[in-house]
């Protein structure tokens, strides 16, 4: 038996597709929160074209690679491989960011935290150009690590601490 050509060109134009999406979302992490909607509206369709496919009999599942392709043209390979990757990576999670301004300068600060919700490394920067009242942002988005930087240890104890200040 011969897997269905219509099931192969499905299965490279969704991973094409979901692959485009990740790059972009790589690329400008803040066009991230808009693939929230994005992504499910694309599973949708995706999921009404391969039920016309398959209602029509073009798309077929008779071999195994016929439910290999099937399987791997689903939301569910991606949402695995990022559940597993925020359970055992150390990555950490943006949960928290802010910017002021101080000293002619601008400051940020992010906090990450584990997937378990407890703190991962809390960050500090400061902004290589300086800033005014009439000028509050930096003319580059040149960031340099400032102040005290703390990791922690998934059970909340101080892992190690870094010193960046100027």
């Amino acid at each position: 038996m011969r897997t269905s050509r219509t099931l192969i060109i499905f299965f490279i134009l969704y991973n094409i597709i979901t692959l485009a999406f990740i790059s972009n979302i790589q690329q400008d992490q803040s066009a991230s929160l808009g693939y929230v909607f994005i992504f499910p509206v694309f599973w949708i369709i995706a999921g009404i074209v391969l039920s016309l496919l398959f209602r029509s009999k073009r798309a077929t599942l008779k071999t195994f690679w016929d439910k290999f392709l099937l399987f791997f043209s689903t939301p569910i390979p991606l949402l695995l491989v990022l559940f597993i990757f925020y359970q055992f990576t150390s990555a950490g999670l943006t949960t928290s960011s802010s910017e002021y301004n101080k000293n002619g300068h601008r400051y940020r600060e992010i906090h990450y935290d584990y997937s378990i919700g407890q703190p991962q490394r809390i960050e500090f920067y400061v902004s290589q150009d300086t800033v005014t009242e009439s000028q509050p942002f930096p003319q580059s988005d040149i960031w340099l690590k400032d102040s005290v930087w703390t990791y922690y240890n998934r059970d909340g104890t101080i892992k190690k601490t870094e010193n960046y200040t100027r």
